[in-house]
């Protein structure tokens, strides 16, 4: 399942091709249905705060009740939903029931602040709201502001004269007739997710209901015998990922409304006997850090899959030496897809890669001129899947502008196949620094400088420089009780890279990086307030 092949004459690679498992046609809703009349009476997801646990069954009879509650009280397909919450019970019939009325979800995550929160509800323009009851007040507020008036249902509680989504629950006493509404499978939204938005405020990635089927059978591992667990709300894509496809798949999935910690997330897998995790990178980095990985009994878990950035390798080879039965795997995937574009499966290759294209993917390299690059030559990654990308809701250009003049996405990641066709991450195109035309990778940096037992954590960014272009500048917080000077920084960049890495635009120590809601660093927001600095320290 995960061979690349590679066209020597066209300089293409490509994944498997397998027969489809689902029809793209149809909505995702009855596939989902399907797979929850289908595992009926076993446990579907477990809640570690309150311990309520659901069978495929109540979630199915969730789904359906709610589904038809909406449709009586007039909601219709193609109206956008926004959702605002956690991982608490209720999400995944609330997430179901809209999806299976044609009704697309807006996926938003809890911590988003009023900037981001207008930003997406005056983008997507929802005609209704979920929210958790925590965050009621501040969705009222923005919606008021905007202008609009759509009903909020809130999770754990209720509010003012809005709803619990308990009262989308009660019985219509024909929960046996109901069928999903019928969709255009390749050309209607089922979920928009946001972008990263690392490069500025995130945009609506429309996801269709054959591009979620088609990624979510491309990689064909889960067992029924699986325990899921990850930590992201439905905000992300891997997220949204586990949701579907534990529930396709029959899997038992652990949630949870706390934020990460090694702590929590060892306490779990040794509580649930999880087979399964999902983590972000700098989630191991702490996790490697903690005192309490040593004590862990780790032995449930066969994969640890690692993503959403650039891994570094010492982190995924020593993380795996605590497992004694799997492996940390390292997958590549990009919302614009909904899925993953190449995984390092089944077997962990030793190489520092992102593994082998999954089935259904086309995948090119091209340099800075769009001519196709060969074997081991770094360049931009564009791919190709089974069916149409929507692109981004409500913003054109920004669809036109994700594709070259052959249908290729245009990822904005540079890297280059090896002569095995294992894909290789170099760094984000727009992230690439340069030091008198030297390229420089900033992730490279990071990666080394967190290595280091006095660094927590570490952002590399450019200063503009009329004659240099970039002068590389480190932003670190200092570890708990560490004491490293801006001095030892520059020395452990200095003797470790070349000349044109060292950070002639100096070392700034911080309390915390600005991130997005699933971890990675806000490198734009870093970039302004070093340049802030350095232009201050400069007067």
């Amino acid at each position: 399942m995960f061979r690349t092949k590679y066209d020597a004459d066209a300089k293409e690679w490509s994944g498997c091709d397998l027969p489809p498992l689902y029809n793209p046609k149809v909505s995702l809703a009855q596939v989902l249905l399907d797979a929850l009349t289908a595992y009926g009476p076993k446990i579907a997801q477990i809640n570690d705060n309150n311990g309520v646990q659901m069978t495929f069954d109540e979630i199915r009879i969730k789904t359906v009740r709610a589904a038809q509650n909406l449709q009586k009280r007039g909601y219709e397909p193609r109206q956008v939903f926004g959702l605002m919450a956690k991982n608490s019970h209720h999400v995944a019939p609330i997430v179901f029931a809209s999806i299976s009325i044609g009704c697309p979800i807006n996926t938003l995550d809890s911590s988003f602040g009023k900037t981001e929160l207008i930003h997406m509800l005056k983008t997507t323009k929802p005609t209704l709201m979920f929210c958790d009851v925590e965050s009621h007040d501040l969705v009222r507020e923005c919606l008021t502001e905007l202008g609009n008036d759509a009903k909020i249902f809130t999770f754990d509680g209720s509010k003012d004269e809005d709803e619990p989504v308990e009262n989308l629950f009660s019985e219509t006493h024909n929960e046996d007739d109901f069928i999903p509404t019928t969709v255009d499978g390749e050309n209607e939204t089922a979920i928009i997710v946001c972008s990263s938005g690392t490069t500025g405020l995130s945009k609506g990635v429309c996801l269709s209901h054959a591009v979620l089927i088609d990624a979510l059978s491309s990689v064909r591992i889960s067992q029924l015998s699986d325990v899921l667990l990850c930590f992201t709300s439905l905000y992300w894509i891997s997220g949204i990922g586990i949701l579907l496809r534990g529930t396709m798949c029959g899997n038992t999935r652990i949630i949870t409304i706390e934020a990460y910690s090694p702590e929590l997330q060892l306490r779990l897998i040794e509580k649930y006997k999880v087979t399964t995790t999902i983590n972000a990178p700098h989630q191991i980095v702490l996790m490697l850090k903690s005192d309490e990985l040593a004590k862990a009994d780790l032995s449930s878990l066969k994969f640890c899959f690692v993503g959403g950035s650039k891994v570094p390798f010492h982190v995924k080879t020593e993380m795996s030496s605590f497992l004694p039965n799997g492996n940390v795997y390292i997958g590549y995937g990009i919302s614009e897809i909904g899925g993953l574009v190449a995984l390092d499966f089944p077997q962990p290759s030793g190489k520092d890669c992102v593994g082998r294209l999954t089935v259904g993917i086309r995948g090119k390299i091209i340099d800075d001129q769009g001519q196709r690059c060969g074997v081991n030559v770094d360049g931009e990654i564009c791919i190709k899947v089974n069916y149409r990308i929507l692109g981004y809701y409500g913003n054109q250009k920004a669809t036109d502008d994700l594709f070259d003049d052959e249908g290729f996405l245009m990822t904005g990641d540079i890297g280059h196949f090896d002569e095995d066709g294992y894909l290789f991450i170099v760094d984000r195109k727009k992230d690439i620094l340069k030091y008198c035309n030297f390229q420089i990778s900033p992730s490279e940096i990071d990666a080394y400088l967190i290595e280091s037992s006095g660094i927590e954590s570490a952002c590399v960014v450019g200063i503009p420089d009329d004659v240099a272009t970039d002068l590389p500048a480190a932003v670190v917080v200092r570890a708990t009780g560490s004491n490293i000077s801006e001095k030892e920084v520059f020395d452990l960049v200095a003797d470790h890279f070349a000349d044109h890495c060292k950070l002639r635009g100096g070392v700034y120590f911080v309390d915390s990086l600005p991130t997005t809601p699933s971890g990675k660093v806000l490198r734009r927001k870093v970039k302004e307030t070093v340049i802030s600095l350095f232009k201050s320290y400069k007067a």
